[in-house]
């Protein structure tokens, strides 16, 4: 870890200090006498819960020199997990346990329970929900939405979009437009799963030309470039990231701080939420602006550690921008951290290693594993006529290259080696990405790889093994997620609830009503 991003972490966790300093009330309020905070900021981590936060600050002591840590195992805390008052709230939707995006966010939008799929409306979608961000601009406060993943994609739509599906992108983005919000930032929009005879016959390019003549004309700048993004002073806009993946989300962390040659100019959360902190502020009127990591969701569906723990890091500092802006404003702001739900069964610790932990191992992965099936996988293809029937050398070098994972003694001091075992489960993998071949049944398939390219989640499977690390899912769990506040009406958020009233408590420390049944 770069020197530069401990002393971020440090200067955070003072400024996190000084916030507990200024809280009043008792710990385990269940009201709030106060005065209502001008300046919210809620940031909700998509598919993030107790165990991706502990594995990032596990990882991050493991790989910190060794007169840092010198005094036996220590776990290096996040800026969100030194805040003054921690909850646990349960995540489950309306009609089924293990939840999804959309019900989980309309949860935390609305305080109300809906169904899966469902964008901030009742079960049966014919009842529209208030939103957090609707009665924050009703109130006079400006509004910013900022996501990693597309500004339509489910979490940031539920501030402002109402929708029977949460796929009716289309749809959603209209009420983007019209929602007559601040500020929009992070990822772009799915104009690919436009329908209408309006977007039918044109491509993807011309679909994005028409949001963003759409969006001048309701007052918006369009931002997509490092240049117009940086002169962004002022009005309403919507601040689209350079670079996007095939989902129209910004590229994962991990991918972005190893190869920056392939993303020079790319935006970062933290440089969104800024950005968002900028153009927001005003001494009179306040702003609530909701931020999402949600990517942290994705990397934990594809089972890839490493690339859910970058994520969580540009998570974290995303937080710290919030945090170093409420020491300017202690009393008049409310930080509010926690996610939508667990994704990937994460657990840390696994049967082979036992006891022992080596998180230190995982910082060999220098690649998520989109990058390495487009372009790792994607250029070793090309090369080949007749594609080899076994693991050849150059696979093997680029694994190591990639995952410091040898497995044909290619160096004597360099990379994990793996076991016979191991190294079959790379064969058989290798056979199945390049040629759909497998000696398994499709279930053993379904269970092995989670419908993912079958040889890169092997080698994140394999390092995080050997790191210490496992998983049960491809999918959400119910695991009980965290709730973190500082600021303002910061104990409100003490103790064991539902994720309904997360939105319930802000709304009341905003004093602003919200939803009934």
């Amino acid at each position: 870890m770069k020197l530069t991003s401990i002393k971020r972490m440090l200067v955070a966790s003072a400024a996190v200090c000084t916030l507990c300093l200024a809280g009043t009330a008792v710990a385990g309020t269940t009201s709030y006498n106060g005065s209502a905070p001008k300046y919210i900021f809620y940031f909700i981590g998509d598919g993030m819960a107790s165990p991706q936060i502990h594995a990032t600050e596990a990882y991050l002591a493991a790989v910190q020199d060794d007169d840092i840590v010198a005094g036996g195992i220590k776990a290096e805390k996040l800026t969100m997990s030194q805040f003054p008052v921690m909850g646990m709230q349960m995540s489950y939707a309306n009609n089924r346990f293990i939840t999804g995006s959309a019900a989980a966010g309309t949860a935390l939008a609305c305080g109300m329970k809906t169904n899966i799929g469902v964008i901030s409306m009742n079960p049966d979608a014919v009842l529209k929900y208030k939103t957090l961000a609707e009665v924050a601009k009703e109130r006079g406060m400006k509004v910013g939405i900022i996501s990693s993943v597309s500004i339509d994609h489910a979490t940031p739509a539920v501030f402002y979009s109402h929708t029977e599906s949460r796929n009716n992108y289309e749809e959603i983005g209209a009420q983007l437009l019209d929602s007559g919000f601040d500020y929009f930032a992070g990822g772009g929009f799915r104009v690919n799963k436009y329908t209408s005879s309006e977007y039918a016959s044109l491509d993807n390019d011309a679909r994005y030309a028409r949001v963003e003549s759409k969006a001048a004309a309701k007052g918006f700048t369009f931002a997509n470039t490092r240049d117009e993004f940086d002169a962004l002073s002022g009005g309403r806009a919507i601040a689209v990231n350079p670079y996007l993946d095939s989902s129209n989300a910004i590229p994962y962390a991990l991918n972005r701080i190893n190869n920056e040659a392939d993303y020079e100019g790319s935006i970062t959360l933290a440089e969104f939420t800024a950005k968002g902190i900028d153009l927001l502020y005003t001494k009179n009127d306040g702003f609530f602006m909701m931020v999402e990591g949600g990517k942290i969701d994705w990397a934990a569906h594809a089972n890839d550690a490493r690339a859910a723990i970058e994520d969580t890091i540009a998570f974290d500092n995303a937080i710290a921008e919030a945090v170093a802006f409420a020491t300017e404003h202690p009393k008049e702001t409310l930080i509010v951290v926690t996610g939508d739900h667990e994704c990937g069964g994460m657990t840390l610790g696994y049967a082979g290693t036992v006891y022992e932990t080596y998180y230190e191992k995982m910082a060999a992965q220098t690649i998520a594993y989109d990058d390495f099936d487009s372009k790792v996988i994607g250029a070793y293809k090309a090369n080949y006529t007749t594609l080899p029937s076994d693991v050849d050398t150059t696979m093997w070098q680029l694994i190591l290259d990639f995952y410091g994972l040898d497995g044909a003694a290619l160096t004597a001091d360099e990379g994990d080696d793996l076991t016979e075992y191991e190294i079959s489960l790379v064969e058989d993998a290798f056979d199945m990405t390049m040629r759909g071949e497998s000696v398994n049944t499709s279930e053993e398939d379904s269970l092995l790889y989670g419908g993912y390219n079958a040889l890169s989640v092997t080698l994140t499977h394999l390092l995080n093994r050997k790191s210490g690390l496992a998983w049960t899912s491809y999918s959400h769990t119910a695991v009980p997620v965290p709730v973190m506040a500082s600021g303002a009406g910061e104990d409100m958020f003490d103790g064991y609830y539902d994720n309904t009233d997360v939105a319930k408590k802000i709304a009341e420390i905003m004093k602003v009503y919200l939803n009934s049944l």
